[in-house]
Formats: C-alpha cells, structure tokens, sequence
C-alpha cells in the first residue's frame, strides 16, 4: 500500500501481475496456435483436394485413350492422404433404343468415379472437364456428337467437396459405303455408337496410390436398317432421356455400328 498526499492507494503485487500478464500471453497464444494450425491444415486439404481434380482430368484423357485409342493401360496417382477415392454404382439404368423398330441394342447400370476433399474443403457446383460450356448443358447430354469428349468431369458440394468423373455415350457418321446385296449394288450410310464399359477390379490402398485404367475386350455389333438413311437413337438413364437423330446422305439403307469397350479399373 502507498501514501499518495494525505490518501493510501492499493496497489498490485508484482508476482501477481505477473501471473496475470503470462496468463493472458498464453491464452493468446494459444488461440494463435489453434488458428494457425487451423489455416494451415485447411490450406493442405484444399491443395490436396485441387491436386486430386487435376488427376481426375487427366483419368478422363486416359479413360478416352485406353476405351477407343491406343488400348492397352493407363494409370494416373492419386494421394490419399485428406481426400477419399471412391468407385460407385450409380444405381440407375442405362439403355439405348434405335428407331426404326424401337429395337432395343443396350442395357446396363453405368459406374463412375468419385474424389472428395477433406472435411475443411469446400467448393461449389462447377464444369471441370471439357473445359468450355456450362455444367447443366453438359450434365443433361447422355449422348455427345463426334469430337466431344465422352467424359464429362464436374464437381459439387453436397456435405463434402466432391469431384466426379461420368462416362457418356458417343454417336456419329462415319461415312457411305457402296455394299453388295443378293447380287445388287446397294449404298449404306454407316453410323457408330461408342460405349465405355467399367468394370471394378481389384481396388485399395492407402497414402499415394495408382488407378489404373485397363482395355478388356471390344464388341463390335452391326445393326442393318433398309430403306432409311435417318437413325434415331433413344437414350434413357434413370428419370433422365435424350434422343439424338443420326442423317446423312441419300441412301439404300444405314447401318449402326455398335462398339462397346470394356475398361477394368483397379488400383493394383
């Protein structure tokens, strides 16, 4: 206690203001630390998560290029280490009708992939690959014309930051061709419908792993429609439909080639 004039003024030990400086340091800190630690793990997972859509790119290209390319594998790495790899069924009914006939030439239940960031990433719906148009234009186009590409890759947030990769179809004219029928010389417009086929092989692994996209086999069916050099083709998935007309040339007769690629998908 102090004299100051005729009044005793109270004043504070210093061991106790001491206690209360360091006190309140640490808080300080702490909260620092907590913060800190917080924007650095947050910017880890963001770049991981960016890391793993990049290669998401890069396994659509390759997807491409091992169903109707060059064949034979290709593998793209994936780290693990935030974000999650997952391959799904995505539980809904893929077929293709032609007209004439409503003949029905496919059915399946497609498969595709998933890639999720950590629980700090977040993003919002966006197109990643091809990288011009908008999302809904390509989202809503199960069957894309020649020189589209057959993948389409996007991303969304739905109680995590997720990227996806979607196989679609592909269907074009391909030429006229001058074919002998019962003796007779006859003209047909062919026109080829691509197909990727995925199928899950042995899949696992943890920290930095490969996915690896494999050529099977391809099957090639032939669908003859005389008289007609116009094919519609009728495409359902799920609640979703697309039809799409295939015309060319003046002809006898149009022919659809059918080819299916069977892709095997595994991590080893």
């Amino acid at each position: 206690m102090m004299r100051r004039g005729s009044r005793f003024v109270k004043g504070i030990s210093p061991v106790i203001a001491t206690v209360i400086l360091t006190s309140i340091m640490l808080t300080i800190i702490s909260v620092a630390l907590f913060y800190s630690t917080s924007l650095i793990d947050m910017n880890r997972q963001t770049m991981e998560y960016e890391y793993a859509k990049e290669q998401l790119t890069y396994a659509a290209s390759a997807l491409e290029q091992v169903a109707f390319g060059t064949g034979g594998a290709r593998y793209i790495r994936f780290s693990l280490t935030s974000t999650r790899l997952s391959f799904l069924n995505s539980g809904q009914t893929l077929r293709v009708s032609v007209t004439p006939g409503s003949l029905k030439i496919y059915e399946d239940t497609p498969l595709y992939l998933q890639v999720c960031g950590g629980p700090l990433v977040t993003t919002s719906q966006r197109l990643i690959y091809p990288e011009t148009g908008s999302l809904e234009q390509e989202l809503s186009k199960l069957v894309v014309g020649a020189g589209e590409p057959i993948v389409v890759v996007y991303e969304n947030f739905s109680g995590a930051a997720c990227s996806y990769l979607v196989p679609r179809l592909r269907a074009f004219f391909s030429g006229q061709i001058n074919v002998t029928v019962n003796g007779v010389l006859k003209r047909y417009n062919y026109y080829t419908l691509h197909i990727v086929k995925l199928k899950f092989g042995r899949l696992g692994g943890t920290g930095t792993i490969p996915v690896i996209f494999r050529s099977v086999n391809m099957t090639v069916n032939e669908y003859r429609f005389d008289n007609t050099n116009t094919l519609t083709l009728t495409i359902t998935r799920g609640s979703a439909s697309q039809t799409v007309t295939l015309t060319g040339p003046p002809s006898d007769g149009s022919v659809l080639v059918v080819k299916i690629a069977l892709v095997d998908i595994s991590t080893s």
